[in-house]
């Protein structure tokens, strides 16, 4: 809990974030609060030994949970998240800087995803 705090507080001082793919994103206040709180709050869950090929993976659908899929073929794919931040899957031996790179990208995604719910919800009642 300690890493992801002084993590959530440290990314209270970027103003964007770089990711793997040479794609950088400004951070709003907004955005960042929205990512602290997530650091703070969700829970993580750790899967290994999959039943499934990594492409055929169901989360378990809480928005409040982080799942790490530990992959163990290479047939499964690279290192990467899913659409919707709520699942890392991740290679045997990516490097250190390669996996923060998959957590920042995991809630960002996640904050970009609650920030558009709770705009939708303010702007039709």
């Amino acid at each position: 809990m300690r890493t992801v705090v002084v993590f959530g507080a440290s990314l209270l001082l970027l103003s964007s974030l770089a990711f793997g793919n040479d794609t950088t994103v400004e951070l709003t206040d907004e955005l960042r609060a929205v990512m602290k709180d997530l650091m703070i709050n969700t829970k993580v869950l750790a899967v290994a030994n999959l039943d499934v090929p990594a492409a055929d993976y169901k989360s378990d659908g809480d928005p409040m949970t982080l799942e790490i899929v530990m992959l163990s073929k290479r047939t499964d794919g690279p290192s990467r998240v899913s659409d919707d931040g709520e699942v890392i899957f991740i290679q045997d031996k990516t490097k250190d800087k390669a996996q923060q790179t998959l957590f920042t990208t995991a809630f960002y995604l996640k904050a970009k995803r609650k920030l558009a719910e709770l705009h939708t919800r303010n702007h039709h009642p």
